[in-house]
């Protein structure tokens, strides 16, 4: 009997063993935004990126991820933490006109809306929170005042921002570990500081990785958008700016590989939308000013009557259709989407009808989205300006935009996962910016209720 307990005792052993190598799921989740980051330079020969690569070959990747419409900022952040589309998370463009003080609003800067304001549905540090997770972002968008961050730097470019929702107590501390923060809101977002801004968002990402280990770490890195927007896509400022990124993540990985958390972390590397080069503006209520829809003050300045108004996302635009009566306002959009359709720089116009396939709200039920959606033509981008010629060109072009639909192949972003739960090799086609968050939270074990996404059972163990 005793050599039956032995042998009872021995299987137990080894079941106790594989059950273990077997639960993977991490109990660290870090999700990595490399602002501006295409898909296209993971491989690209030109680009020098041995971190990333490193990740991708330990890991998995996609060869491209589709991210939400208008590819901006704001809007596909939201997307990536809530796995949902615009049409629910409410994030609908950087900036939009809210009709009823005929203002231009914006989302971008965390300066008018709080999360809970901005956000409508739950997002992955949100549902961790619920679940007991310690949660930390930096820099992360549309995140300002959650109250289920345990740390938080706001992505602002204002001082009393900055010192409004950066988490109490978290500046002195990062200031004693030689880590000071108070010059972030003086920096702002001018493309001068945005190294030394990536730069020490990474180290604070890392400290407190490395000091507080929280269960889901948000952050985001800023230096290709900016350099890209000067400079162009694919351009020596452009590679420069990526090879800066991936040595960022190259301390992220390290603070994972620390006894503390080594083997314990899966980390996410991402990418809200790529770029596009352009060398011409197209000033759409410049447009609508000349047909007479927009009606001008004297010094041609502001807007004194309008019909019709444009907000410009970049490669995209909203247009509003400022006219009470039903039927008038159906004549009127059927103007305005022709003359759109004449326009030099526009390749497409997007009537209400193409909103539900595009992750858009229905103008009727949310007032802030556009009654009309513009897509730009390769070479050009949308500007807001009033007065003058509707087609302008740019100084020292190329310049970058973004904003477009998602479908274009320079806008796919970049997707690597990578650690504890990962399978090792794994290549996919194809991942969506709402397949993030889901996956992220399969991986911790807890539920992402108005995700619209799936997760990504391929790149799992």
């Amino acid at each position: 009997m005793k050599w039956i307990s032995g042998v009872l005792c021995v299987l137990a052993i080894i079941s106790a063993a594989g059950c273990a190598s077997h639960d993977t799921r991490p109990s660290h989740v870090i999700i990595v935004s490399i602002d501006g980051f295409a898909a296209d330079y993971l491989w690209d020969p030109r680009a020098d990126l041995p971190e990333l690569r490193r990740l991708a070959r330990e890991g998995a990747y996609a060869r491209r991820m589709t991210v939400s419409f208008p590819s901006v900022t704001w809007t596909c952040h939201t997307t990536l933490v809530t796995g949902a589309t615009p049409a629910r998370h409410g994030i609908i463009a950087n900036s939009f006109f809210d009709r009823k003080s005929g203002e231009n609003v914006a989302f971008i800067g965390d300066a008018v809306f709080e999360k809970a304001q901005a956000v409508e549905v739950p997002t992955l540090y949100d549902a961790a929170h619920n679940a007991g997770w310690t949660t930390a972002s930096v820099i992360w968008p549309a995140a300002s005042g959650a109250s289920s961050l345990d740390w938080i730097i706001p992505d602002s470019n204002q001082e009393a921002l900055h010192r409004k929702y950066t988490t109490p107590g978290l500046a002195a501390e990062l200031e004693g570990a030689n880590l000071p923060i108070g010059h972030l809101g003086r920096w702002g977002w001018s493309h001068e500081f945005s190294a030394a801004r990536d730069d020490l968002y990474t180290r604070i990402a890392a400290y407190l990785l490395e000091e507080h280990a929280p269960g889901l770490l948000l952050l985001h890195l800023i230096t290709p958008d900016g350099v890209e927007h000067d400079r162009g896509p694919l351009t020596p400022e452009a590679y420069w700016s990526v090879r800066f990124a991936d040595e960022r993540i190259g301390r992220i990985r390290r603070a994972l590989e620390s006894p503390a958390l080594r083997g314990r972390a899966a980390l996410f590397v991402v990418a809200d939308h790529g770029f596009l080069p352009y060398d011409s503006e197209v000033r759409l209520n410049a447009l609508f000013a000349k047909e007479g829809l927009i009606e001008l003050d004297e010094k041609k300045e502001k807007p004194v009557r309008r019909k019709a108004w444009a907000v410009s996302a970049g490669g995209s635009a909203s247009v509003y259709i400022l006219e009470n009566d039903p039927a008038a306002r159906v004549a009127l959009a059927d103007r305005v989407a022709g003359l759109l359709a004449r326009t030099q720089g526009v390749e497409r116009v997007i009537r209400p009808s193409q909103y539900p396939a595009l992750g858009l709200p229905d103008p009727a039920v949310n007032p802030r989205q556009g009654d009309l959606m513009v897509n730009a033509a390769d070479g050009y981008a949308f500007a807001n300006g009033l007065d003058g010629d509707v087609v302008v060109p740019v100084k020292d072009p190329p310049r970058g935009t973004h904003g477009h639909l998602p479908e274009h192949p320079r806008l796919g972003a970049l997707f690597i996962a990578w650690g504890a739960g990962i399978a090792e090799g794994v290549t996919i086609d194809e991942a969506r910016a709402v397949d993030v968050a889901p996956t992220a939270a399969h991986l911790m074990g807890i539920g992402l209720p108005g995700a619209e996404g799936r997760v990504l059972e391929e790149i799992l163990r």
